[in-house]
């Protein structure tokens, strides 16, 4: 064979093999896909995945004086009212100090017999009274003949600041943390104190009680908000006596009970507002204060809402201011007089009725009625004590109309006879 057939050859079959691969590679490729088809039946649901961590989590509490970093003005205020100041934490060898000491007269120590090492919290102590618990976590109540609980002094009734019996030889959890603290918890023993019910990260009515925690909305203020609920039934959740459809009276005196506005306002026509209108939450109720609450935390008074009955009262109560009456102090928490009808907490009844045989406490004394009686309005100043003392008859004659406007003398003209017998006009008066 010659070179070139063998050439020609070898280029045949180099032409040969290039052709098969090609019809290989072509038989190998994947084939344009169709179009999609109608979904099958949905198969077998499978197995649940692990819980999803909860949103709120990575929340914590900052800490009042956190938000006082952005808050001054509001903290300030906050400060000096009861809030903050419900359970301090005893430490030293003094009581804690509170921002009205001056005018209460602080603690003068703790009750006799104690010393502060025997003492972990105080109850209370701003106002009112003060409570102790021991180093066991138990409420302070002593043996018989003991007084373990202080009263501040209420000038309204002469009574003087003093040691009264708590519960003398009874053993008493505290389980009062609930509405005294912030980052509360039903469950433990806070500092592993065995008559502490409960658990709590500060102690006191804080800020993040009210508005949640605010760690995520401390480290960013614009891209977290807080909670700001300003639904009445958040009061509620401390200033209420069981059921809110009644009033508890107190069980031995003719008084209704302290801490329960949510239940009284709950009975009125008032309970349309919220308890914000009135109140600001972050002042003091009991102190003014001339730069940052002159107006003791009222916010609305009176008077703008009922002008009406302000302008059209008796001028002998001109010195009266509403609350007097449509508030009396008939509530009680430390001191009371029954006898002058005046406790030391006042109502948030606003109601009064006129009705001299109305009765304010049911027939087995547990509850007080939905108003408040003559006895309560008007007896707490018409008593042997302080003024003009007026049975409730009388009060009764008084109220009837009370804020109408009152009839006055208007000039008009009338004829009289002359001597001479012709008429003449004079100026009389009528009613």
């Amino acid at each position: 064979m010659s070179w070139r057939r063998r050439t020609l050859t070898l280029i045949l079959l180099i032409l040969v093999l290039v052709l098969a691969a090609g019809a290989l590679a072509a038989c190998e490729a994947e084939p344009e896909p169709g179009p999609v088809g109608p979904a099958g039946p949905a198969g077998p649901v499978g197995p649940p995945g692990p819980a999803g961590e909860n949103a709120t989590a990575s929340q914590e509490f900052a800490g009042s004086e956190t938000c006082a970093d952005c808050h001054e003005e509001i903290y300030a205020r906050f400060s000096l009212a009861a809030h903050p100041h419900a359970l301090p934490a005893v430490s030293g060898d003094e009581a804690p100090a509170y921002p009205y000491d001056s005018e209460t007269g602080g603690i003068p120590g703790p009750p006799e017999g104690y010393t502060w090492d025997d003492i972990s919290y105080i109850i209370g102590g701003y106002g009112w009274k003060a409570r102790f618990v021991d180093q066991n976590g138990y409420l302070l109540t002593g043996e018989e003949g003991e007084a373990t609980q202080y009263n501040f002094a209420y000038e309204r009734i002469d009574a003087p600041a003093g040691w009264v019996p708590y519960h003398p030889g009874e053993t008493l959890e505290f389980d009062c943390a609930r509405c005294h603290t912030t980052g509360y918890q039903p469950r433990g023993h806070q500092d592993d104190l065995e008559g502490i019910v409960g658990t709590w990260t500060f102690e006191g009515i804080q800020c993040e009680r009210c508005h949640g925690p605010g760690s995520l909305h401390a480290a960013n203020p614009q891209g977290v908000q807080m909670v700001v609920e300003r639904d009445s039934q958040l009061c509620g959740d401390c200033h209420l006596y069981q059921d809110p459809r009644t009033i508890a009276a107190d069980d031995e005196l003719s008084f209704g009970r302290h801490q329960q506005q949510f239940g009284e306002l709950y009975n009125t026509k008032h309970f349309a507002l919220s308890c914000i209108t009135c109140h600001d939450p972050h002042a003091s109720a009991n102190f003014a204060d001339e730069e940052l609450n002159p107006n003791q935390g009222i916010r609305q008074a009176c008077e703008n809402c009922h002008w009406a009955q302000t302008t059209s009262k008796n001028e002998r109560h001109g010195a009266v201011d509403c609350i007097d009456c449509h508030m009396p102090p008939m509530n009680f928490s430390a001191q009371g007089d029954p006898d002058l009808f005046i406790a030391d907490v006042r109502s948030h009844q606003f109601a009064i009725n006129p009705d001299p045989n109305a009765p304010q406490f049911s027939e087995d004394g547990s509850q007080v009625m939905p108003y408040i009686t003559l006895t309560f309005a008007c007896k707490q100043c018409h008593n042997d004590q302080f003024a003009v003392e007026r049975e409730l008859e009388e009060l009764a004659e008084m109220a009837r109309g009370y804020h109408n406007p009152q009839p006055s003398a208007t000039p008009t003209l009338a004829p009289t006879p002359t001597p001479e017998g012709t008429p003449e006009a004079t100026a009389t008066t009528t009613p």
